[in-house]
């Protein structure tokens, strides 16, 4: 498949010798041709029977590729900041492929959400860890005040849901 892109000075060579060429000697399967400067001027051809047999654009305004299973359509927009009507491919449900650029920035975007993400994943956790030292510290309080009121380790790690190793921790600091 050979896309050509015509200029002034070759348009003629292009449309005529040379798509010759590309038919009876090269025996290329596909041949497009598209003039930047004119962008009404674009063509397909489809080697068939040892001929080229000009296609027309399909209902969406493409020109197929069987060889590809792409279309290729005109697309007004910006292409390494130069403003043009271009030549884009179009996949099968007629989304654009992405050029670089717009690979570039969707990936980009990815990873700032992933990023955001992440990010909130990290302030949750910290809120969750600051929330069980706010309950941790409660818990210390509460042991403490039934240590003072003379209950035993035991008894107070029974109540409290905790471990009598918490309590007595809880005890050596008060004994201080």
């Amino acid at each position: 498949m050979i896309i050509e892109l015509l200029s002034h000075s070759t348009a003629k060579y292009d449309k005529g010798a040379k798509k010759q060429i590309y038919e009876q000697k090269m025996h290329v399967s596909e041949y497009f041709w598209f003039d930047p400067f004119n962008p009404e001027d674009w063509a397909g051809f489809r080697l068939e029977g040892g001929c080229y047999i000009p296609q027309s654009p399909n209902e969406q305004g493409y020109l197929k590729s069987r060889v590809l299973g792409l279309g290729l359509t005109r697309w007004l927009g910006a292409y390494k900041g130069v403003q043009a009507t271009w030549l884009r491919w179009v996949g099968a449900d007629g989304t654009l492929l992405p050029t670089e650029a717009e690979i570039t920035a969707a990936e980009r975007q990815r990873a700032e959400q992933e990023f955001q993400r992440a990010e909130q994943e990290h302030q949750r956790a910290e809120q969750e860890f600051q929330r069980a030292e706010e309950a941790q510290q409660q818990l210390a309080q509460i042991v403490g005040n039934l240590l003072q009121r003379g209950m035993s380790a035991e008894e107070i790690a029974a109540i409290a849901s905790t471990s009598t190793d918490f309590v007595k921790r809880i005890q050596d600091r008060l004994s201080r």
